[in-house]
């Protein structure tokens, strides 16, 4: 699934039972894990969320980006990934 982000946009997101890959196809994003680390993607990396992980995301300025499960596995599986507006901060 892809989405596109505005500067302060921030995004929750869950990995689902398998896991998530976050692909930044444009821009930079900030992204917290709640392990204590900050990080930056930007455009043309990625970040690997590991399976029943949350994250919080953060667009810098214009964004892009994707989230991709792993490869299916049987027939009729379908990612469990989530991918949620948060209320701005005011």
């Amino acid at each position: 699934m892809e989405c596109s982000l505005g500067k302060g946009d921030l995004l929750r997101l869950a990995g689902g039972s398998k896991g998530a890959l976050l692909h930044c196809l444009e821009g930079t994003v900030w992204l917290t894990k709640g392990d204590g680390a900050d990080y930056l993607v930007h455009q043309g990396e990625s970040f690997w969320l590991a399976a029943a992980q949350a994250a919080l995301v953060e667009a810098l300025g214009s964004a892009q980006i994707r989230l991709e499960a792993p490869a299916r596995q049987g027939a009729g599986a379908r990612p469990q990934l989530t991918l949620e507006a948060c209320r701005a901060w005011h």
